[in-house]
This record gives structure tokens, sequence and C-alpha cells, in this order.
């Protein structure tokens, strides 16, 4: 899972550009809703991967090593909201408003412990059924490995908030596995992917095998 805010933007011709003030000072909101949050809403997401690919984000300290980012852009197919969620002040949010407009998730790769941010990456690849042995990719002009695969995929991603001590609040991005998915009891299984589910290797497999071979019956 992630632990970067994000957005979902307006897409094409749903975004707007103000030329100057009096544009803006003009702007009449009568169709326009109030929004409590910069955070996408809380609940399950169906989403075709649109773009992925790593970004540098350098060290306060030169002397550190370089972190990276993840970032991705999926065009929403669906909305599920969290039956569960015991935020109280969550805005309703109409499903129908949000396909096909983006949700944009960044995941963080620390660079003092890179290995394990990587190894964490490889994981969120394996419990949705993607590829993640092999050329890594994922940098643009660069060959390409099973971070750009992704593109085109469809998976489905839970967000949740919380506000740790800063009091910031943050969105997590959980990618789910059929077993997940299954359980979030939205009425829709694995078949919504479209897509084989597959091992490290990208290989079709089994789901249930994800965590090791099934039990004899």
């Amino acid at each position: 899972m992630s632990d970067q805010s994000s957005l979902v933007s307006e897409t094409g011709i749903g975004g707007m550009n103000f030329s100057n003030l009096m544009s803006l000072a003009t702007l009449d909101t009568s169709d326009l809703k109030a929004q409590l949050s910069r955070l996408p809403a809380q609940g399950i997401y169906i989403v075709d991967l649109t773009k992925i690919g790593f970004s540098e984000q350098p060290p306060q300290d030169p002397a550190d090593p370089m972190s990276y980012n993840l970032n991705s852009v999926g065009t929403i197919l669906g909305f599920f909201p969290l039956k569960d969620s015991k935020k109280t002040d969550d805005a309703p949010v109409d499903p129908s408003e949000l396909e096909g407009k983006n949700l944009n998730e960044r995941y963080f790769l620390y660079g003092p412990q890179i290995k394990e941010a990587i190894q964490l990456l490889m994981g969120r690849f394996k419990v949705a059924g993607l590829r993640h042995k092999g050329l890594m990719g994922g940098v643009e002009g660069q060959a390409p490995g099973w971070i750009d695969e992704a593109v085109g995929k469809r998976i489905a991603i839970r967000v949740t908030h919380y506000t740790p001590k800063d009091g910031q609040e943050r969105a997590i991005f959980t990618w789910l596995s059929p077993k997940q998915l299954s359980k979030a009891n939205i009425g829709f299984d694995w078949a919504v992917m479209q897509r084989p589910f597959c091992d490290e290797n990208g290989q079709e497999m089994d789901p249930d095998d994800l965590y090791g071979k099934k039990k004899a019956a």
C-alpha cells in the first residue's frame, strides 16, 4: 500500500482554466459541489492504468541517497464507497460522477531503505496478479520492464484516509487481490479485471495459490 495524498482530477474538457482575474471572478458556481478534502473519496476503485513511471525526489541532505516516486494514473471505471468507513464528515459521492476521471497515486521509495521499498513495490504487483520479476523499467527512454507492462491493465484499489501526528490527512492506496476484492462484497469478482491473474514471471496462475500452494482436499 502507499500513503501519499492524491487528487481525483478532471480529464480533458472537464478541467477549468482561467486566463485572468476577471474570468475567475465571473465564474458561476451554481453547478459545482463543495469539496471537503483534496483526497480521493474513501472506497474501492476499479481503474485502467494509463500511465506509470518513476521520478526522482532529491533528499533534503545532499549526502543522503536519492529517493524516488512511482507515479501512476488510472482512468476510473467504477467506484464503490466503503461501507465500514468510520469517518462521519465524508461528503456523499455519486459514483457516476467519478467515472472517466483520473485516480492519481504516488508511491514513495525512500532512498536509505531502497531495497525494502522495491520489495514492497513488488509485493503490491504480486497481490494484483502482475509480473514483478526481471527488468523493472519505469523510466522513459530506457528499456521497458514489468513496471511498464502494467499500463493498460485493470486493477482494484482500496482508498482509505488517516491522519498522522502532523495533523495532515493522507490517503492510503491498497492494491487488492482477488480474495480481497471478493471479501469487499461490492458485487464484483476477479472477472471484472478482464485479464488473467499472473505469477512473478507473468505466467497465468490460480489466485488461490498466491500465498502458497492450496491445501489438499
